[in-house]
């Protein structure tokens, strides 16, 4: 069976994305689809929501939907204990097969695992509660910066260590990688490629943002829609959670009324070309199957499973005296954005991310002629090498 959708709910903690998560994974095993709601938060938030036992395995909690709490620890010892321990041997230099506290690690296990069920699970779709929005960032990056390291650094570390094992473990007595151990790194590597293919795949998987009518909040979800553009993940919604129904306050609340209205006309101008859903607070914390239906009712629509054409990935055009990269970035300014260029790169960084975009062959002898920001989309213009200079 082959997975048809996957959807990641992300944004600031405390917004509501796990209960969001769980009425997209309500209406989605309504619709009569094979659903798995997952989450990387192993503090049992998904438990406790639906009322029901700690999930650190796939768990039935209705007709059609299966929850799991991704426990990374667990899934490194039961799942891919080869890997593990070849991965301890490597950064601990441990003699052994005992998988270790592997510390940064949890997100690289948490992908592992995810891909294990959409390739392997019979889903239909998956629904993903992902971390608060620094860590999930963190964590979509990741196939993409292993996979920068495994083609520009792992072919030179592998020959070195074939040469140096010997003489390391002669002279100083350290356990240099084997053969082996790095045969698995590479097994590892081709998984997340998969991963990322299918993270990075706009007709099966788009992220979906969680925000609150604050002003804190709004700029923090405004910087990751900027931070998944410039990796390339499709945003295609933004839910406003935590609303007040303005016919159901009092006069003490007049001015958070008055609050709300604006932050939402903030909202709208910073993502209006996406469908916005407005979510009515609840009068009391949602708890069980009966709450997240209600909630799945009031948030989740008919439509909402439905591909929608997000903003293009980056993409070059040729031009009469070169190409152009053209890269989405709306919201950004040109003071925002650095560049660099190597050889086999072009670095782009905003912020503190800095996605290293890895050039086609036929630009190894071009140099950036120049770049503009223009209507929410970086242009950059590479032109031969001789041409550049002239």
């Amino acid at each position: 069976m082959l997975m048809e959708r996957m959807i990641l709910l992300t944004g600031k903690g405390g917004v509501g994305k796990t209960s969001l998560a769980a009425a997209h994974a309500v209406a989605s095993a309504r619709d009569g689809r094979r659903t798995l709601l997952a989450s990387m938060d192993a503090a049992h938030n998904l438990a406790d929501l639906f009322h029901c036992p700690p999930a650190p395995t796939l768990s039935p909690v209705a007709a059609n939907l299966d929850i799991i709490e991704v426990d990374a620890r667990r899934v490194a010892e039961e799942d891919f204990a080869e890997m593990s321990a070849a991965l301890t041997r490597i950064i601990t230099e441990a003699d052994d097969d005992q998988v270790v506290d592997l510390p940064g690690f949890d997100p690289l296990f948490f992908l592992l695992r995810v891909h294990q069920l959409a390739d392997t699970g019979g889903y239909d779709r998956i629904i993903l509660d992902l971390a608060p929005t620094g860590e999930t960032l963190s964590l979509l990056q990741l196939p993409e910066l292993l996979s920068w390291w495994m083609e520009r650094i792992f072919p030179l570390e592998k020959l070195a260590v074939r040469a140096l094992r010997p003489l390391v473990k002669g002279v100083w007595q350290i356990e240099l990688p084997n053969a082996q151990a790095m045969n698995d790194i590479e097994r590892l590597y081709q998984r997340l490629q998969e991963m990322q293919r299918l993270l990075k795949d706009p007709e099966t998987t788009s992220v979906r943002l969680v925000t609150l009518p604050e002003r804190m909040v709004i700029e923090e979800t405004r910087r990751s829609y900027v931070y998944l553009n410039l990796f390339g993940y499709s945003v295609d919604h933004v839910f406003v959670n935590g609303l007040y129904p303005p016919d159901k306050v009092d006069e003490f609340f007049g001015t958070w009324l008055e609050h709300q209205r604006q932050h939402l006309a903030e909202i709208k101008e910073s993502f209006g070309h996406l469908p916005i859903t407005r979510v009515t607070r609840f009068p009391e914390d949602l708890c069980g199957l009966d709450d997240i239906t209600r909630l799945a009712d009031l948030a989740i629509g008919k439509a909402a499973f439905d591909v929608v054409p997000g903003l293009a990935h980056e993409r070059y055009v040729s031009a009469d005296d070169g190409y152009d990269l053209e890269l989405p970035l709306p919201g950004v300014t040109a003071d925002d954005v650095e560049l660099s260029l190597s050889p086999a790169d072009l670095s782009v960084r905003i912020g503190s991310f800095r996605r290293n975009i890895a050039l086609p062959g036929a630009l190894r002898h071009h140099d950036v002629a120049g770049a503009r920001l223009r209507d929410g989309a970086l242009t950059v213009r590479f032109r031969s090498t001789q041409e550049a200079q002239s």
